[in-house]
């Protein structure tokens, strides 16, 4: 077997690669890949392990953040929560290895620390750090047989609660679904004191949705959009990526009801699971809304190949951002989103 790199957003190698792979998501695609590359400026590229053939059996998108604020590495892959290895269907352990070593040596050839967002304990020199929660929820045909697996207090009735409101859930893909998404993505990140997505990053996300890999499903009530969220598809898995609410609505249960739905159009799509990304585990409440539909919960850790992982918790750096936001006007999170969001991925 063989190392080498491609890049994935122009060789077809890599589309023809994980379109079989096991493993490969949404954050594989060069689709998603030219998005965050081109509006943070990331090079891009894939490691990727070629078989005696010649063809690839195992592989990984790496994005460069080259940062005067938190310096330069590799990254598999920035706003991305989850980024494994893949893997051709009938790629052994052989292949496994020489992933792991090819991602050692990136680190020893370039001096760049690297970071892995899966667990990949045999890389030589990794430190696997385990800080976060991943929720999964396995789809099938019947979608009624998966909302039964759902929480009867806490999810049937909540659902049952929207629609006696007259809340309804629809997705949409254009530019007008993406706006109102962004207006509750304000909102809702200005209650949380973190920083705001540029809006032009959000908006590009028509491109995604124009190749079939997702939609934003939005909740409204008396046709005032209140609750919505980006879902990404792609490889048989529906991903939760981002989601907003207007909190003077929450009583109506509209996030309830739009995750309703999306599984509803998932399971009819003939998709497998639905991915709800990462949680910190000091976010009991949405920790319990994701145990809540029945979804499978694990440790999800992230690999560094670097000297020294990085710390947990919440620094001064967060906090003094997060006072920004609280004690500045409305746009505030929206520029340090703009300002910073490239220098930390």
């Amino acid at each position: 077997m063989r190392t080498l790199q491609l890049d994935p957003l122009t060789d077809s190698r890599w589309q023809t690669f994980i379109d079989g792979a096991r493993g490969a998501s949404v954050f594989h695609h060069p689709a998603w890949l030219g998005l965050v590359g081109n509006r943070y400026r990331y090079p891009m590229t894939a490691l990727c392990v070629a078989g005696d053939d010649g063809e690839i059996v195992a592989g990984i998108p790496l994005a460069k953040v080259s940062s005067l604020l938190t310096g330069r590495r590799l990254v598999a892959v920035p706003f991305s929560d989850i980024c494994p290895p893949a893997y051709a269907p009938d790629a052994g352990e052989e292949a496994v290895v020489a992933l792991s070593q090819a991602l050692a040596d990136a680190r020893t050839g370039t001096g760049i620390d690297v970071e892995v967002r899966w667990r990949m304990e045999d890389v030589p020199g990794a430190r696997v750090v385990e800080s976060f929660l991943t929720h999964r929820l396995a789809l099938e045909p019947d979608a009624d047989a998966v909302l039964a697996r759902a929480s009867k207090s806490q999810v049937r009735r909540a659902i049952a609660k929207a629609r006696r409101e007259g809340v309804v859930a629809t997705p949409g893909t254009d530019r007008a679904a993406l706006a109102d998404f962004y207006a509750l993505h304000e909102q809702t990140r200005r209650r949380q004191e973190v920083p705001v997505q540029p809006r032009d990053f959000i908006l590009r996300f028509e491109e995604l949705f124009a190749r079939g890999l997702g939609y934003v499903m939005i909740s409204r009530h008396e046709g005032r959009p209140i609750a919505a969220a980006v879902f990404l598809t792609y490889g048989g898995i529906l991903t939760y990526k981002y989601g907003a609410s207007d909190e003077e609505f929450l009583n109506l249960r509209p996030n309830h009801l739009l995750f309703a739905e999306a599984i509803r159009r998932g399971c009819e799509e003939g998709l497998r699971e639905l991915d709800f990304g990462r949680t910190d585990p000091d976010n009991e409440g949405l920790t319990r809304f994701k145990r809540s539909w029945g979804a499978e919960e694990e440790r999800l850790a992230y690999t560094y190949v670097a000297d020294r992982a990085p710390k947990d918790g919440h620094g001064l750096a967060e906090r003094v951002v997060a006072e920004a936001i609280r004690r500045g006007p409305p746009s505030t999170g929206r520029v340090i989103g703009t300002a910073l969001y490239r220098h930390v991925g």
